[in-house]
């Protein structure tokens, strides 16, 4: 099962706002539902952010995809900033298939599989 500890990528539980905590709660229980269905080893990619973390991580998609990093066009609703999102491997594309075969257990756990290119698949 996938832990708190990997949801929080090295941010201490006390640094994280009361309610990003909830939200992290939540998350997990949901993302737990879809990791018991699925059967398999799941690898949590990203999870809850600082915003420090956001930034990093903006600036280094940037950089390989060799534009200049300006900090006005990164997301700022992103929901990984909340507790709200989590970013899971998938390099094969297994789970996206199995998950796009089962989008009613998506639904009832309150998840969706989000496609931002064929390098990176989501469950938020």
């Amino acid at each position: 099962m996938i832990t708190m500890k990997e949801l929080l990528n090295g941010t201490p539980i006390s640094d994280v706002p009361h309610a990003h905590q909830i939200n992290l709660e939540t998350l997990l229980k949901r993302i737990n539902i879809i990791r018991s269905a699925w059967g398999n080893p799941m690898k949590v990619t990203s999870g809850y952010r600082t915003m420090q973390d956001h930034l990093r991580i903006y600036s280094q998609i940037a950089s390989k995809r060799g534009v200049d990093f300006d900090p006005k066009k990164v997301p700022m609703g992103s929901q990984h900033l909340s507790g709200g999102a989590v970013d899971i491997s998938d390099p094969d594309g297994k789970l996206h298939a199995w998950c796009k075969e089962n989008i009613k257990l998506l639904e009832e756990a309150q998840l969706w599989c989000e496609e931002k290119d064929d390098q990176k698949r989501a469950l938020s």
